[in-house]
């Protein structure tokens, strides 16, 4: 291999793409840091968040990062810091980049039949930062900032989902003197197969998961061709690395955890948020139902219950609710319903009397303090939004900081705005327009030192980062 950094994609009917990039100036008998990782890995999303839709809901990351997080307990390196996130993409995807940061399709998700098959694939990824494919080969040649090596990381993936965007953006890059060559890493592939499946087996999931879950992509893939460019091709996923984990699996004998309820009722939510004909999943939905045609009873009404509102009807809901506080426990996500249920009946006083009676039952959560502080600003109850949303604090969610600088804005706390508007845009990727509204921010503070002290650091820490971004340009 020639000097450079060796980034590894990890993506699931396309196992591992391994690009030769050039490195960021570390000498060959040093590996990158975890704090550069981190760096790397934050900006990295910043950059993704361009050019595709990441998901925030806050309860299906929440669910992906329990999940992913519980699997890297009993893995190799369990006390690393994991990040896992979901990609508005169908296809079949997910990959891994330094910092741990590993980003899963939703389509992906969707495609999965148990909460094994999602288990097998992050802990594939897992292994791969844990076994630090990417630092353990990068080799000294030049410098290359961070900023940089994330935005070649990001024009890689976007390439294989939204192939204009990225091919624009590969140009760009190739257009500045920046060699890139694909090359192949079955090695780094089969141990992360075989740790993967060992961490499957000790977290309590049948090992046997990993192989199933390649099998049936490997028949699903057998007449159809990737999507990837001519600059991403790689290798399937081959008969004999299914046998190979077939046999791994085999060798270990598990006591095997119970499924998460919660599995089916995310994907039921992720169906719904994802799909963008709502009118012909009502439909189908209701079929389904209608027909006993699902997996999980609860989560096909929960997905009726959800695409009833999201097509701003009313009937029917209520009836699905009464099911699910029957035959399931008390949910956050189901008293959420019948909030948003009283919402579209225009009866807000009783919406808001839903929203604080679960409130306090679930005092400090996420997803009820974000969707409450929401229609709180509709009705421009400021000052009661933000402290909900002070309480829960969401610090890599853009649109917790677009409802904060609104709360704040109501409220006649213009610095506090401009602050919290300028981390929504830098989440966003536009650390520009981020340094431009902490500008503004230090104009509008008043006699609060403190605060200042606090725009002020925030803003000289932007600019550096976008001198470091603007050297990729």
């Amino acid at each position: 291999m020639r000097n450079g950094l060796l980034l590894i994609l990890c993506i699931v009917y396309v196992p591992c793409i391994a690009i030769e990039l050039p490195d960021i100036g570390i000498s060959a008998d040093v590996i990158m840091s975890s704090v550069d990782e981190d760096r790397l890995g934050k900006a990295f999303i910043r950059q993704l968040r361009q050019h595709v839709e990441v998901i925030d809901d806050v309860q299906i990351n929440d669910y992906l990062n329990v999940l992913g997080n519980h699997l890297v307990s009993y893995s190799e390196n369990p006390k690393q810091s994991f990040h896992f996130f979901v990609i508005k993409d169908s296809s079949i995807n997910a990959f891994a980049v330094p910092g741990g940061f590993i980003g899963v399709h939703s389509g992906l998700i969707m495609t999965t039949r148990s909460e094994g098959e999602l288990a097998s694939v992050l802990a594939h990824e897992i292994a791969h930062v844990t076994q630090r494919h990417i630092a353990r080969t990068i080799e000294a040649s030049q410098r290359l900032t961070v900023p940089k090596i994330a935005a070649i990381i990001a024009a890689a993936i976007v390439t294989g989902i939204a192939p204009q965007v990225g091919q624009a953006a590969f140009a760009a890059i190739m257009a500045g003197n920046i060699q890139m060559q694909i090359n192949f890493t079955r090695l780094h592939e089969k141990e992360a197969d075989r740790i993967g499946i060992q961490t499957l087996a000790n977290s309590g999931f049948e090992p046997n998961e990993m192989p199933n879950f390649f099998e049936r992509m490997q028949a699903a893939n057998r007449n159809s061709t990737t999507n990837l460019p001519e600059l991403l091709l790689t290798h399937p996923v081959t008969t004999d690395r299914i046998a190979e984990a077939h046999d791994r699996a085999a060798k270990y004998s598990t006591k095997l955890k119970a499924e998460n309820p919660l599995y089916n009722l995310m994907k039921a939510k992720l169906l719904v948020s994802t799909t963008n004909n709502k009118a012909k999943l009502l439909k189908d939905l209701q079929k389904m139902l209608a027909l006993n045609n699902y997996r999980d009873e609860g989560a096909a009404r929960y997905a009726l219950a959800l695409a009833l509102l999201d097509n701003m009807r009313t009937d029917g809901v209520q009836t699905q609710i009464n099911w699910l506080l029957k035959n399931d426990s008390d949910r956050v996500m189901y008293r959420i319903l019948k909030a948003r249920l009283a919402l579209l009946q225009k009866n807000t006083t009783k919406a808001m009397e839903e929203y604080e009676k679960a409130l306090q039952i679930y005092p400090h959560d996420k997803m009820l303090g974000l969707d409450y502080a929401e229609k709180l600003l509709q009705n421009n109850i400021a000052t009661k939004a933000k402290n909900i949303l002070l309480d829960i604090s969401i610090p890599n969610n853009p649109y917790y900081f677009f409802l904060l600088a609104q709360a704040y804005k109501l409220d006649g706390a213009e610095a506090e705005a401009y602050f919290a508007l300028a981390e929504n845009y830098y989440l966003k990727g536009q650390t520009a327009i981020a340094i431009e509204h902490l500008k503004k921010a230090l104009q509008k503070v008043k006699a609060d030192f403190y605060l200042a002290t606090r725009i002020d650091a925030r803003y000289k820490e932007l600019q550096a980062e976008l001198l470091e971004e603007k050297t990729k340009k």
